[in-house]
């Protein structure tokens, strides 16, 4: 009987989840929507404390560098997938003289540092629990990626993540080093 009790209340959970997502779902707003910043646009300049203690800004990165700026939750897939191939690529955007930064938008340093450390992130990460940062560039949605010249100007953008990204920001980072 409590076996049964069990699996029925798991099926009403699993049903009004297909449902709340469906309702949900409809009245989300498209990426476009929630983009605020695009290709073109001049990156606002923000100042983030990475986990190590480092204060850095965009500004003075750009002054030395381009920068990959990566929005990311420690809980998505997506972005476990597009930091995971971030960190296979470093050594060629390393050597592309690229700057990679990412900063996540929910999670405490502790749980973020332990997540970089767990999966063997070796690149610059920060904390933006406020969101004071993220909301600079968008309203919703992760990962986002932005490709920054030393200009300031966006070159390239993604929202959520597929295996093609990468390939585009290596040939974006490619054209900008030349």
């Amino acid at each position: 009987m409590r076996k049964i009790i069990v699996l029925s209340v798991a099926l009403l959970s699993m049903a009004l989840a297909i449902v709340g997502c469906g309702t949900i779902s409809e009245n989300l707003p498209t990426y476009e929507e929630t983009s605020i910043i695009g290709v073109g646009d001049i990156a606002p300049d923000f100042s983030v404390t990475l986990i190590g203690g480092e204060d850095v800004t965009l500004a003075e990165v750009l002054e030395q560098q381009p920068l990959l700026l990566i929005f990311f939750s420690h809980t998505c897939p997506d972005c476990k997938a597009l930091l995971d191939d971030m960190q296979e690529a470093k050594q060629h955007i390393d050597a592309l003289g690229v700057r990679l930064l990412a900063i996540s938008r929910d999670g405490t340093a502790d749980e973020v540092e332990s997540y970089f450390r767990d999966n063997g992130y070796q690149f610059d990460v920060a904390v933006d629990i406020e969101k004071s940062v993220y909301n600079l560039y968008a309203t919703m949605y992760v990962p986002r990626t932005y490709m920054i010249g030393r200009s300031g100007v966006v070159h390239y953008t993604t929202i959520e993540y597929s295996e093609h990204h990468i390939l585009n920001l290596i040939d974006m980072m490619a054209t900008m080093a030349e």
